[in-house]
């Protein structure tokens, strides 16, 4: 049995923008086209973590990071923006099974590190 928690989360979700690159790759003369980035407008409820949420995994969030709540399905990985700042998203946990909504752990992507 799953829950529609999809009503509920209309209520309280804002816009965000998934950032995803394609692979390039070579047109029918041989000329390599390079990877272009897709900006794709997506909605949903982007929280700070708690502070029960801050303390596990051994430190390893920070106040920077954020929890996302969204009817759409990310992969590990992703990359998405909201108010101007960059997140990864980190991990799922998979409620699949008992609601239509999932939740994502997102860690912020610092403007120091290298790429």
């Amino acid at each position: 049995m799953r829950f529609n928690q999809a009503r509920i989360l209309r209520k309280y979700e804002r816009p965000y923008t998934l950032i995803r690159e394609d692979d390039g790759d070579w047109n029918s003369v041989g000329v390599y086209r390079p990877p272009e980035t897709q900006r794709i407008d997506l909605r949903g409820s982007i929280q700070p973590l708690g502070d029960k949420l801050t303390q596990t995994d051994g430190g390893r969030y920070t106040v920077d990071d954020r929890l996302l709540l969204t009817t759409f399905q990310h992969d590990a990985g992703d990359v998405v923006e909201h108010q101007g700042k960059q997140y990864t998203v980190e991990t799922d946990s998979d409620w699949n099974q008992y609601s239509n909504v999932n939740e994502y752990r997102l860690k912020r992507v610092s403007t120091h590190d290298p790429v």
